[in-house]
């Protein structure tokens, strides 16, 4: 696919994505999400002191490299040991998606000190979404693109602002 299409197909899956947090607001509710990861330990996020610095590597280095290395490279991994074709979407390749969005989930609730159950929640959902992106167009530059989209944006609330 095009620049362009990879681009207007990652802002609707991010758009997709804020929709999902009415469900993950309420799912919240519902889930003990944070005590539960809460037994597995918790470490704090290290942050430099230049919001600058910070935006670029949580909008652009932190998404490139998740994306390629969980969604692309581990699903890769993934499929070939257990035999899951890519081709055709399968039980198993379901299963796949569920296990690395759970690991995506429990990295960022322990790696990047996340306790918000819904921005957890999201997390999960972004994951899942990923895998599908990769599955549907057989690359990561979609993924990469929605995670990149969402991370600036979100680290425009977190560091309060591009300049420090």
């Amino acid at each position: 696919i095009n620049w362009l299409t990879a681009i207007f197909i990652a802002g609707v899956s991010y758009v997709i994505l804020i929709l999902s947090s009415y469900f993950t607001t309420f799912l919240s509710k519902v889930v003990p999400l944070t005590e539960i990861l809460g037994l597995l330990g918790a470490s704090a996020p290290v942050f430099a002191s230049s919001q600058s610095i910070n935006f670029l590597i949580f909008a652009v280095v932190i998404p490139i490299v998740e994306t390629v290395v969980i969604f692309a490279l581990a699903l890769d991994l993934f499929t070939s040991l257990f035999n899951i074709s890519l081709n055709r979407m399968s039980f198993k390749l379901i299963l796949l998606f569920l296990a690395l969005s759970f690991g995506f989930l429990i990295l960022h609730s322990q790696a990047q000190g996340i306790e918000n159950e819904s921005a957890l929640l999201l997390v999960f959902i972004m994951a899942f979404i990923s895998c599908i992106l990769i599955f549907i167009y057989k690359e990561s530059r979609v993924a990469i693109l929605m995670h990149c989209l969402a991370n600036g944006i979100a680290s425009i609330g977190v560091f309060g602002g591009l300049v420090n």
